[in-house]
């Protein structure tokens, strides 16, 4: 174990031993012995109100944890981030996705570039383009080939508000299976088609595969001079978008100092822009700015990533609960857990610390989740008397996008009601089946109404939590190396299935997986 492990500091210590103290108080008690918990423990900011209240934590907690949190110097590495500093440090790059909104100084320079005028000559690129295709008498479909990044982000939104959308039809086309891009083909004609090719490096397996397979298709179906009309890219390599066919002045650049599972606010946005207008990708742009203000301004006592941060590490680190549970009740949001998965499991599930180190603690969280009602009548039953206790999130909008309102009051009295079973439970000494423990904590987050600003706002959210939480564990939220193994170990084996051999430098198991699948498929 490092003499440097966080687990040294007085600040961890001291957790570690007021956790042995809360063992005997449950959330229920918490409340009884303070009728103020509920003011001390909310915050409300521009249409999103947090109540933190239903937490296994007390006074003493918290002030503990904020302890941790300036211990680890939270303040200064925020603000290390804001300042374009290359606290990316395994890849030497600045973490800048916060830019993309307009949240960093107009003078900040990074490789001799002004970065705010970047952003702004992008803006206006994401505008003309979404703005000539919006206004085409031709265009009536716009499919946007990416995956991970350069697809859960922009899929979320336009997925999210559908009902704002007043484009063409937005489609995403992400997994490599062939049944995907067969499928989406069937229902579109190549006249009245837009594809977006979403790549920085124009090379990642899936996309390119993807789209040399919708290039192939075009190309019988129309003609190939067309492309060049009907093709744009979101790539800093040039050459290869050039070369597959897309014209100069249709390729919006990227920079390093974004990372893809945060690049839903750069030009990798222009999908949310062509669905909802440019005005309604501004809205969200705004929306995660004024998270991003509050993020930099409030003290940690009334910052509220930094207080969801640091109740991650409370349960993931002192009382031993390992998994977190999103849940939004709201159909709309049905892809959100998905997306806040990749931004928290991609940016901290990491075994070393950022000098290379192995950690002594643990790091990210599992993280799942499934819009309400639907969880209910699927894990919910764990949740409530399990052996595992979760932690939840519960999302919910006060006013609906709809007018079926006792649709609505079920929708929010079940959010409200799940909550308060999780936290207070229900005794039953003589029938234990019925018992609930309680006791199980949850935050609930509402907000006004789900549109573009909102929606904006609860995504920077998550994102600064996980900040927050790398920070407390001295790892690199912002590099992904664990990503790259698989995908180097698939190319040979690709290369084996297609020329229908097996490599004598396998082991066991995959080589005899192999030669069943070279025997039931490819000699079939």
């Amino acid at each position: 174990m490092s003499n440097n492990s966080i687990t040294q500091l007085p600040e961890w210590e001291a957790l570690k031993a007021h956790q042995e103290t809360m063992q005997g108080i449950d959330i229920l008690s918490l409340f009884q012995g303070s009728e103020n918990r509920f003011e001390h423990y909310h915050i409300a900011l521009e249409g999103l109100f947090f109540d933190y209240s239903k937490h296994h934590a007390s006074y003493e907690t918290m002030d503990l944890l904020f302890d941790l949190a300036r211990a680890r110097k939270i303040e200064e590495w925020r603000n290390r981030m804001f300042n374009g500093e290359a606290i990316n440090n395994s890849e030497e790059r600045a973490v800048l996705h916060c830019a993309l909104r307009g949240s960093v100084a107009k003078s900040l320079m990074v490789g001799g570039e002004n970065v705010s005028k970047f952003v702004k000559k992008t803006l206006e690129q994401i505008e003309q383009i979404s703005n000539d295709i919006r206004e085409s008498e031709i265009i009536t479909d716009v499919v946007n080939i990416g995956v991970g990044g350069s697809d859960l982000g922009a899929r979320l939104v336009c997925d999210a508000l559908i009902d704002h959308q007043n484009g063409p039809n937005v489609h995403f086309l992400a997994n490599i299976d062939g049944y995907g891009v067969t499928q989406l083909l069937k229902e579109l004609d190549p006249k009245t088609t837009v594809f977006i090719i979403s790549s920085k490096s124009f090379s990642t397996l899936e996309t390119i595969t993807n789209a040399n397979t919708v290039r192939e298709w075009f190309v019988r179906e129309y003609k190939e001079d067309a492309i060049t009309e009907h093709f744009y890219a979101v790539s800093n390599n040039i050459e290869a978008a050039t070369k597959f066919g897309i014209s100069e002045d249709h390729i919006l650049p990227l920079r390093d100092w974004v990372g893809g599972r945060f690049s839903v606010w750069s030009a990798i946005g222009l999908p949310i822009a062509i669905g909802l207008g440019f005005e309604g990708f501004k809205a969200l742009l705004d929306g995660a700015n004024a998270m991003d203000t509050h993020f930099k301004d409030a003290p940690l006592e009334k910052n509220i990533p930094i207080i969801m941060g640091l109740l991650g590490v409370w349960y993931n680190n002192f009382e031993d609960h390992h998994t977190h549970c999103i849940l939004p009740y709201s159909r709309n949001l049905r892809r959100f857990p998905a997306y806040i998965q990749q931004v928290d499991m991609e940016s901290n599930g990491k075994c070393v610390t950022r000098e290379g180190e192995r950690v002594d603690y643990a790091t990210g969280p599992a993280v799942f989740g499934e819009p309400g009602t639907n969880g209910q009548h699927a894990f919910f039953q764990l949740l409530h008397q399990g052996t595992q206790i979760i932690p939840a999130d519960f999302i919910a909008f006060i006013t609906p996008n709809h007018t079926l309102n006792k649709h609505h009051y079920n929708l929010l009295g079940n959010a409200l009601a799940q909550a308060q079973a999780f936290a207070h439970g229900s005794a039953n000494d003589k029938e234990p089946h019925r018992n609930f423990e309680g006791s199980r904590p949850s935050s609930m987050i509402l907000l006004d109404r789900l549109d573009a600003y909102h929606l904006g706002m609860l995504m920077a959210l998550y994102e600064h939590k996980v900040f927050v939480q790398g920070i407390i564990w001295d790892i690199n939220s912002f590099d992904q190396w664990g990503v790259e193994l698989g995908k180097a170990m698939a190319e040979p084996l690709t290369e084996a299935i297609a020329k229908g051999v097996v490599p004598d430098t396998l082991g066991s198991s995959t080589s005899a997986l192999l030669e069943r699948i070279l025997e039931k498929f490819i000699k079939s």
